[in-house]
């Protein structure tokens, strides 16, 4: 197990040790909050299922559970179950467990390469491209009097993916009412042409933004002292083999729901070129306390 200081490489992080029959140790990261992101261990679970597949077969979709929240003082020990091997297609359970209780599932399924009819929905139009605009980083500067001192060293810190948000629509920044935001991220560093590793960095970042979505429409934060919010389940499907996690991708988020304490979000992942190269599907806790 590696620890890591506060610049890292996403390469690193999400690489995983095998220590037994299938069992897998994942890298650790300290937290000001004390919790694993679950970015983390989403991306460590996905590169533990991917070490176990041969071949040419690549993950195409995982259905993921938080189960408890992670202890980023605790190793996490990730066991992969392999469920299938087919001539096509090959399935794996994970299971990240924690002073042996469960954290977080994972269920993925790979298929090899073949052709097929193809459409897809077309990018927004008139989106701003990255060029230009402001990264998390530089708009929790520029709106820091609306900003809590806690709520901002947590934001202005590294981040291995840089977020650029549309319309500086940044999640800590409270805007109109409505259920879109869109931003454009990539990794940071430069990665090695390692397809299994572009697809966990993408699965981290698929859970950077995509809660606060469904409380947009109600203008809640995060950062809001009476709001709890914690993903609860999170479906990544990815819809090619070939795209690359450090250079510029557009996440579209939308929120179709909420109620009960939850909401539903719902992403598509673009290219520059307009590309659809993921679509993402995430229900969260959002519970409002009155003081």
């Amino acid at each position: 197990m590696v620890d890591f200081p506060p610049t890292f490489l996403l390469k690193d992080l999400l690489d995983v040790d095998l220590i037994g029959d299938d069992l897998y140790l994942g890298h650790r990261k300290d937290s000001s909050r004390g919790r694993v992101f679950g970015g983390q261990v989403l991306g460590q679970a996905l590169m533990a299922a991917s070490k176990t597949v041969e071949g040419d077969k690549f993950v195409h979709s995982c259905h993921n559970y938080f189960i408890r929240p992670g202890d980023s003082e605790q190793p996490i020990h990730y066991q992969v179950h392999r469920d299938l091997d087919g001539r096509n297609f090959s399935n794996r359970r994970v299971v990240a467990f924690q002073n042996n209780k469960p954290i977080f599932s994972l269920t993925a399924s790979f298929q090899g390469a073949v052709k097929g009819a193809h459409h897809q929905v077309d990018m927004p139009s008139d989106i701003e491209g990255p060029e230009g605009l402001l990264n998390e980083n530089e708009l929790a500067v520029k709106y820091k009097d609306q900003i809590s001192e806690n709520y901002f060293h947590l934001i202005n810190q590294y981040r291995p993916v840089e977020v650029r948000p549309i319309n500086e629509e940044a999640h800590f920044i409270r805007t109109e009412k409505k259920n879109r935001q869109m931003a454009w991220f990539k990794v940071r560093e430069e990665l090695p042409d390692i397809a299994d590793l572009h697809r966990s960095i993408l699965a981290y970042s698929s859970d950077l933004t995509l809660l606060s979505t469904c409380g947009r429409p109600h203008a809640l934060l995060w950062s809001d002292e009476n709001v709890i919010t914690a993903s609860i389940d999170h479906t990544l499907w990815l819809h090619t083999r070939d795209f690359r996690a450090d250079q510029w991708l557009l996440y579209v988020m939308d929120s179709p729901w909420s109620g009960g304490s939850r909401g539903l979000n719902m992403g598509s992942i673009y290219t520059q070129q307009g590309e659809l190269i993921a679509s993402v599907a995430q229900e969260g806790l959002i519970r409002i306390n009155d003081f």
